[in-house]
């Protein structure tokens, strides 16, 4: 993987993403900065890609997590496709200009 940048420039200034991936108790477990005025899907691959989860008792660390919370800037078919084909389910409202709409209101 490329090392690139983590400060970007845009009109406010200097301005960095943190994509912070945490346990299901909100612990931190791993994060990636990114430059402020990239996607959040770059973000999502680099930070997906080393998932491990440290399971309650002995073995080895599950390489997928069952569920996966994000915020309206998840919402990418990108990322939804990548997390079905995982078997994880992602809980990600839909934007309000999205092309595809929820069954339910």
């Amino acid at each position: 993987m490329q090392q690139q940048e983590a400060l970007g420039r845009s009109k406010g200034g200097f301005s960095t993403k943190i994509h912070l991936q945490s346990e299901g108790m909100g612990k931190p477990m791993q994060f990636v900065l990114t430059p402020g005025q990239t996607s959040d899907v770059k973000g999502f691959e680099p930070l997906n890609a080393k998932v491990k989860v440290k399971r309650l008792g002995r073995g080895r660390p599950k390489q997928r997590p069952r569920y996966l919370l994000g915020d309206k800037a998840y919402d990418a078919e990108a990322i939804r496709r990548t997390l079905r084909r995982q078997h994880t389910t992602p809980v990600i409202p839909k934007r309000k200009n999205a092309k595809r709409k929820p069954a339910f209101p």
